[in-house]
């Protein structure tokens, strides 16, 4: 493994284009399965699949503890040791992640099972868990500058995902819990695949004084991701409480396309904040510059993604039936998200490589506080498609919250 990174614009571009190129396969291989699950499952059946998902992603901050962006930073920093913070960082998700699975199959049976079925509650665990760890090891090869292999782990395990989707389909099968057991097992092959690379190419050890510092450091990192989540997930799950299984069908395959084109921005930073986190700290003149180069990648990102999706938004009822005709309205208003993120994204790599995260926090509290309280306010008054404006104007604050703590630093 080598000790530095290399930080030269061709590499740059390299990693950025990998990355990318990886993110549109596994961007249609994960829109082709969602789109088929959600027509094979109708309105109600795809309305407990995504409540279910959506509930377990945003409480699986309580095992994650937002260590993969402090690996990300620290693994861009220190790449000589990146074995050593990869190993630790998993040691704690096993860890936490084992008393996590076990609390939440405990009170899976006191949900609203209407909604939230309690062996779809379960698999949704064991999914969101695999996944998370799954997510570490991309995350490590990523802080190591070694793109290739993330793409393509992900590009191969979504292509298997929407194959055994298909072939679900072909074999009639209407259960909802059939196709999260499929997702299961595709997670549980791509982390036993990627751990087997990790190791080969970097090795890996668990370090317990590495373990005890990133515990130290994660919360900061932690409230971040927790409030990322609940931007992205509170208001699918507002949904599922407040207006039940056919409303949270409607909505949550638009968010979920919307969410899922967040691949293409998220390519982007996550090359930015390994990159910058090694420039600030050695050349912070050409981190200013490098940074406002990623600034302008990712707003003209932006644009291209929202124009995509509000000219295809049609395309929903044509793919998944006319049950779904409700959703085009929200994938044309969430749409707008796409511009919004791919800016806020950069800016946050710059507030993380700068060591600005605890601000970063503050105005992701902000958003997320407006945007739960909003949510709860507009819900039965305008239903489904307040909530998606409420959506859009989180991301407004962010973005606006973000440019701030950047340009205050510039």
């Amino acid at each position: 493994m080598a000790a530095t990174l290399s930080l030269n614009r061709r590499a740059i571009v390299q990693n950025i284009a990998t990355l990318f190129s990886g993110s549109l396969v596994a961007q249609g291989m994960t829109a082709a399965a969602l789109l088929l699950t959600a027509r094979q499952l109708s309105v109600e059946g795809y309305g407990q699949y995504a409540a279910c998902v959506s509930l377990t992603s945003l409480a699986s901050i309580l095992f994650s503890l937002g260590l993969d962006l402090w690996l990300l930073r620290e693994g861009g920093r220190e790449p000589q040791r990146l074995a050593a913070y990869t190993g630790s960082v998993l040691g704690i998700k096993a860890g936490f992640g084992a008393a996590w699975i076990g609390i939440l199959f405990l009170l899976a049976p006191m949900m609203q099972q209407e909604t939230y079925p309690a062996s779809l509650l379960r698999w949704s665990v064991l999914l969101i868990w695999l996944d998370t760890v799954f997510a570490t090891l991309l995350t490590a090869f990523k802080a190591g500058m070694r793109s290739r292999a993330p793409s393509a782990l992900e590009a191969s395990a979504d292509a298997l995902w929407c194959s055994l989707t298909v072939g679900l389909i072909l074999l009639g099968i209407r259960q909802p819990a059939s196709y999260l057991v499929v997702r299961v097992i595709v997670s549980s092959l791509a982390f036993c695949a990627s751990l087997a690379l990790f190791r080969k190419g970097f090795g890996l050890r668990f370090d317990l004084a590495l373990a005890r510092q990133a515990l130290r450091g994660a919360f900061p990192f932690a409230a971040s991701e927790f409030l990322g989540m609940v931007t992205m997930r509170a208001d699918v799950v507002i949904v599922g409480l407040t207006l039940g299984k056919i409303a949270t069908g409607l909505y949550s395959p638009a968010v979920g396309l919307i969410n899922m084109a967040f691949l293409a921005p998220l390519a982007v930073y996550q090359v930015a904040v390994p990159v910058l986190s090694n420039l600030y700290q050695d050349q912070p003149q050409q981190a200013r510059r490098t940074a406002k180069r990623f600034i302008f990648l990712a707003t003209a990102l932006g644009v291209v993604l929202s124009a995509a999706f509000l000219a295809a938004a049609p395309l929903v009822v044509y793919l998944l039936g006319d049950s779904f005709q409700g959703s085009v309205a929200i994938l044309r208003i969430l749409s707008l998200v796409l511009l919004f993120k791919s800016i806020s994204l950069v800016l946050a790599a710059i507030i993380l490589a700068t060591g600005q995260q605890a601000r970063r926090s503050l105005i992701q509290a902000v958003a997320a506080g407006f945007n739960i309280l909003s949510n709860l306010a507009v819900v039965y008054l305008y239903g489904i498609n307040g909530v998606a404006w409420v959506y859009v104007i989180t991301e407004v604050i962010l973005i606006t919250g973000y440019g701030w703590i950047v340009w205050r630093k510039w």
